[in-house]
């Protein structure tokens, strides 16, 4: 099971930038899958590819960010 958002906002409401607060995202993930230490710094460019990894997708070329999920 994966919960996630593909990112965060600021207090005022807005989202989808370049900050950093706007740029986290929230993931939980319950399964079968090896992940990074506690507190390392993800991509949010790397969560799309993460999820079509877990799901057995293939991953577009276009998609170059790296799996987080093992």
């Amino acid at each position: 099971m994966i919960v996630t958002a593909d990112h965060g906002q600021t207090n005022r409401g807005h989202h989808g930038g370049h900050d950093e607060e706007m740029q986290d995202f929230a993931l939980y993930y319950f399964g079968p899958a090896r992940g990074p230490e506690a507190g390392t710094l993800l991509d949010q460019l790397q969560l799309a590819p993460t999820v079509l990894s877990r799901l057995g997708v293939a991953i577009p070329e276009t998609m170059r960010a790296k799996v987080f999920l093992e």
